[in-house]
């Protein structure tokens, strides 16, 4: 149980990455022009969901409780929407608000299944 909640954690921290990384860093960047480098690595966006997808996936394998429609639907929600921000230019879409939205959903999984199942 203690793994699940550390993985929980984890995903939430990584989310919150995300999210900050989309709406902070790029306005920071306009006052600290070192950090567009690190606004547009798009070796970090790949970093960043990759680690929260394969965190994410993984909790329902070690924890039963966590194989619950609430919990696996946002998630999954969540994912796909961290997979689309990287496709965005691809798709036509707004990088920012898929990240947003997946960083959101997968944040919020985690975040109700520790508080519910505490």
């Amino acid at each position: 149980m203690e793994l699940t909640v550390k993985s929980d954690r984890a995903a939430t921290a990584l989310s919150a990455l995300c999210i900050v990384h989309c709406l902070a860093l790029p306005v920071m960047a306009g006052f600290m022009p070192f950090l567009s480098v690190v606004a547009d690595a798009q070796w970090l966006h790949w970093l960043f969901a990759g680690l929260a997808a394969i965190i994410s996936i993984s909790v329902p394998f070690r924890d039963a409780l966590a194989r619950t429609p609430s919990f696996v639907i946002p998630v999954g929600l969540g994912i796909g929407f961290l997979i689309a921000g990287l496709f965005a230019e691809t798709i036509g879409a707004s990088e920012t608000i898929l990240t947003v939205i997946g960083g959101l959903l997968v944040a919020f999984a985690h975040i109700r299944r520790m508080v519910v199942h505490r």
